[in-house]
């Protein structure tokens, strides 16, 4: 048995009953598969019934479950031989372990031990066939040789061949292999077959496909089907993957925030043959033959760079520019689209492009890239699944000046390294003229944010109502993004003293990678808040958390929300909020049913300016770089954006009087 076979058969799958000649009904594998006779061969071996349930038995069952589908096995098996006329294999395959020994000790070798006994001493783990285990056993224990003894141990060994070889028959005429156009009926038990097709899957690509749409909880989509049952289903598919010809990206069931650089599926992989086929692949999986891996580019400055190809090359510019991780991305969709068009559109490396095929790519290609079959994915699909695409249509005039702005400064970068000898697309014309930064249009007013503020405050409150009203008074009093909401955490808080303001001042620390750290102040009413929260979840003070604690958490296990759960948190809130306009005015809900997390960040840079509040020190808290950035809110030392803030919170808060 190899240990593929051991560990792949674990989850095998059984179908509908089958009867046989004398029995009751039991429940059989409608298809038998070969790692069906992998476990009965290694039963008639003599194998333990507690060894094959560890190698092949259900992980959620116990060992009586694989005794049962021994027993299946063998009436099935017995059936199938007597109908297929051959006698000799429906007799041979009922035998039972023990009752064909291969060597009969002499009732003088009293203190000689049993074959069993030697192979539990010698050979726990299985690790021996039978051949050599026996020879193992006649060089320790020599036997006593006689006529009879010797005729019933070539009548036993007689009797083992044929069986071995009956069961081989019936593998060879009986064994099925899945395929993707198979139904499932048959492949896998009744009660999860009748839950597949409730669900419309009726073959086991319909398995598949769902599988690689929905990733990770893809039986949410099947009724009745539980991550546990799920786990089966798709250990029987990576176990039967080369029959399907089809393997599962060990990516598919494991969530995004799980994934990491060392993680095998997103390893890069080691250059290409000259006869190895290019196929479209994202960057981090691509094989590049090495005629087209840049190494010979007709662009390139010489052969001193640091290094050789056009894929260490853009790996080289996305460690030394990528300050987070969403520029990475950024970055790197950029340089890939533009490499995967060089090798499979223009036949050649990216450092063989010049400034004609530069403008070309800008102008011509993004506006439409064609054929869309090659670079257009028809759905949105994660990186590791065949399906992958480069493109979701067409890009926009700001998408294009966006590629152009990022590819140039790559390229110059590259120039100034003594990769490349001209940068393709220096002094190429703008696709797009700069956006004009409309703050007042991304930004709620007064009124629209006390109307927000008011439609998350209650008498009483359940844990995500408080949580979402913490996010919102944290969100505005901070202008911080979703990403360093997500990432807040207590011990990331102190407390000291601000000049010009009475008692403690809460500061909260922040580290989006994308600058150099900065703290952001917490006004008393946040702070407030996020103490009453944490007391909801029954842990201690900011201070007196443990390391880690996520400032904003959710409701089931107190785990960080992530910047995807963040949005939809505030998207919540302000359609709720905009459904309170509505009902006062028709229409008047518009503008907020547009409002994303982002627009409180402006919100809070322009009632902090609005209120006094200096440029600087307001740019700080932003964490830009630059202050003509944050003069952009415009229509001043950090007391004022503190108590402005504190002050606009407190008043939207106060419970308005009805007459």
């Amino acid at each position: 048995m190899t240990s593929d076979t051991a560990r792949g058969s674990q989850h095998l799958a059984s179908g509908a009953a089958a009867t046989s000649a004398d029995a009751a009904r039991l429940r059989t594998p409608s298809r038998l598969t070969r790692q069906h006779f992998a476990l009965y061969r290694g039963y008639l071996d003599g194998v333990s019934e507690a060894q094959l349930h560890a190698s092949y038995g259900d992980a959620g069952t116990d060992v009586r479950a694989t005794r049962r589908l021994i027993d299946a096995l063998r009436d099935t098996l017995s059936v199938l031989a007597r109908r297929a006329r051959d006698t000799e294999a429906a007799h041979l395959l009922r035998l039972r372990p023990g009752s064909i020994p291969l060597f009969e000790p002499s009732p003088a070798a009293a203190a000689v031990p049993t074959l069993d006994d030697f192979r539990e001493r010698i050979d726990p783990d299985g690790v021996y066939g039978e051949s050599e285990l026996l020879a193992l056993y006649e060089e320790e224990y020599p036997p006593n040789t006689s006529p009879a003894l010797d005729r019933r141990v070539a009548r036993n060994a007689r009797l083992r061949r044929r069986q071995a070889e009956a069961l081989a028959r019936m593998e060879a005429s009986l064994a099925q292999d899945p395929r993707q156009d198979h139904p499932i009926d048959g492949w896998f038990e009744p009660a999860v077959t009748a839950r597949l097709t409730a669900a419309g899957l009726t073959t086991i690509a319909d398995v598949i496909g769902l599988i690689e749409k929905r990733r990770h909880r893809w039986y949410a989509a099947v009724p009745r089907l539980g991550p546990k049952g799920a786990q089966r289903i798709v250990d029987w598919l990576q176990l039967h993957a080369h029959a399907l010809q089809h393997s599962l990206s060990p990516l598919v069931l494991l969530p995004r925030r799980q994934w990491g650089p060392e993680h095998a599926a997103l390893a890069r992989h080691a250059a290409a043959s000259e006869n190895d086929a290019l196929v479209m692949a994202p960057l981090e999986a691509l094989r590049v033959p090495a005629a087209l891996d840049g190494s010979r580019g007709s662009n390139r400055a010489g052969a001193n760079a640091r290094f050789d190809t056009d894929i260490r090359a853009i790996f080289a510019w996305l460690d030394a520019h990528s300050a987070s991780e969403h520029t990475r991305r950024a970055y790197r969709r950029e340089a890939e689209r533009l490499l995967l068009w060089a090798l499979l559109e223009k036949g050649k490396p990216l450092s063989s492009l010049d400034g004609r095929e530069g403008a070309e790519y800008i102008d011509t290609f993004l506006p439409d890239p064609q054929p869309a079959s090659r670079w257009v994915s028809a759905r949105r699909g994660e990186r590791h699944v065949s399906s992958w695409r480069p493109f979701g249509g067409p890009l926009s005039d700001r998408s294009r000046e966006s590629a152009r702005s990022i590819l140039s400064a790559m390229c110059e970068w590259l120039v100034r390294e003594a990769y490349l000898a001209t940068n393709p697309f220096a002094g190429l014309a703008r696709a797009a003229s700069p956006p004009v930064f409309d703050s007042a249009g991304r930004t709620l007013d007064l009124q629209q944010w006390q109307t927000v503020l008011q439609s998350v405050t209650r008498e009483e409150y359940t844990f995500s109502e408080h949580r979402d009203r913490l996010a919102l008074l944290l969100a505005y009093a901070t202008g911080l993004r979703r990403a360093e909401l997500a990432a807040a955490t207590t011990d990331a808080l102190s407390v000291g003293r601000l000049r010009g303001v009475d008692g403690a001042v809460w500061r909260l620390a922040v580290d989006s990678g994308r600058s150099s750290p900065r703290t952001v102040l917490l006004p008393p009413v946040v702070v407030d808040a996020l103490e009453e929260n944490l007391a909801l979840r029954g842990l201690p003070g900011p201070l007196a958390c443990a390391a880690g604690t996520p400032v904003l958490a959710q409701a089931r296990g107190g785990q960080p929300i992530t910047p995807d759960g963040i949005g939809k948190i505030f998207k919540g809130i302000f359609m709720r909020a905009a459904a309170i306009l509505d009902a006062r005015a028709p229409g008047s809900g518009r503008h907020l049913r547009k409002v994303s997390t982002h627009w409180l960040r402006h919100t809070h840079s322009t009632h902090a300016l609005g209120h006094g509040a200096e440029l600087r020190e307001v740019g700080a808290g932003l964490g830009h770089a630059d202050l003509s950035t944050t003069s952009l809110y415009l229509q001043q030392e950090d007391s004022g954006r503190f108590l402005g803030v504190e002050k606009l919170i407190r008043h939207a808060s106060r419970p308005k009087k009805h007459s």
